[in-house]
């Protein structure tokens, strides 16, 4: 995301830092949050032995936590079943509006890196069904398995870089933690609490599945909605979304090449082990390679933007190398 915001590495980590010491924030006043620590944006920022990297450019305090022992559950009923079973009408939560929609399945397939046309399109359903923009919601937690997935969906959703509004009520999958996407559960089940202390209130929860490739998108209220429930069909949107042109492939790349989007891998003593590059072919075509192994390869990559950057390709024995130039 630091190339489509137009800032260096330098300029966008302190950036994240203060996206994710929000996060940090809330998770330090949830009671069920694994980890309850407040974690200022230096910290998350800096790499130390404590918080190593991982994948280039997150470290250890930016990813998901999901080795954890935690569960949660939600009751769903129709009104006249939560009337027959007694439960007090000031304990209800609505479902105002619901989007569902998926990306290219492969990421070799996906149109840019940067953002999620699917994402997007189970937004607009969402809010459409509801009948409320994004400025109307005063809640929101937003899929945050890394700093991007809570960028792309910030932004597919419209909402400001500078927004002051939270963007999570449990505190995110790296410091609230969460048993894989089921801290979906654990986000809608948080909302519902807040919702029901302030029930003119809306709150919007999104998840997403593998690769940032499913995403669901829904829209809660502790009253009722204006309207009546009629759930969008999204098949419509999908079939769109299926269709979106996209690079061809090659395989086995030859010759001159541009960097789409790349990290660095590290071990678990932080030291860099391989650099992966999905890089676009002079002809147009997108492929996807190793760089050398080489530690100045690396170190150049994660001190100097590679967005952009050209190089040389070949492929042997069933690899593919770029040598960024």
């Amino acid at each position: 995301m630091t190339a489509q915001y137009g800032l260096s590495i330098a300029a966008h980590q302190p950036r994240l830092g203060k996206l994710c010491a929000r996060f940090s924030r809330v998770a330090a006043h949830h009671p069920y949050a694994w980890f309850r620590q407040p974690r200022s944006a230096a910290e998350i920022a800096t790499v130390t032995p404590q918080n190593r990297l991982v994948g280039f450019p997150y470290p250890k305090y930016r990813n998901a936590i999901m080795e954890v022992d935690q569960s949660a559950a939600l009751l769903m009923t129709s009104v006249g079943a939560a009337r027959q079973l007694g439960i007090d009408p000031s304990r209800w939560v609505y479902l105002w509006g619901c989007g569902d929609a998926q990306d290219l399945w492969f990421v070799s397939e996906r149109v840019n890196y940067h953002s999620s046309p699917a994402s997007r399109a189970a937004g607009e359903q969402a809010l459409g069904m509801a009948g409320v923009t994004i400025g109307d919601i005063e809640r929101f937690d937003l899929y945050s398995c890394f700093p991007s997935a809570v960028q792309i969906g910030r932004d597919m959703l419209g909402i400001r870089a500078d927004d002051a509004r939270p963007l999570t009520v449990s505190g995110g999958l790296p410091y609230h933690g969460g048993p894989g996407n089921n801290y979906m559960t654990h986000a809608i089940a948080t909302l519902m609490a807040q919702l029901r202390a302030a029930p003119g209130d809306k709150g919007l929860v999104t998840g997403l599945g593998w690769y940032l490739t499913k995403h669901s998108v829904g829209i809660y209220s502790g009253a009722p909605p204006p309207r009546r429930w009629r759930r969008h069909v999204p098949d419509h949107d999908q079939a769109g979304l299926d269709s979106m042109p996209h690079p061809p492939l090659a395989t086995t790349p030859q010759g001159r090449g541009v960097i789409e989007t790349y990290t660095v891998l590290h071990d678990r003593g932080g030291a860099p082990i391989r650099g992966i590059i999905v890089c676009r072919l002079d002809d147009g075509r997108r492929f996807i390679a190793n760089t050398p192994d080489d530690r100045g390869v690396y170190d150049g990559l994660m001190a100097q933007e590679g967005i952009g950057r050209p190089g040389a390709v070949s492929s042997r024995d069933g690899m593919n190398v770029f040598t960024p130039t």
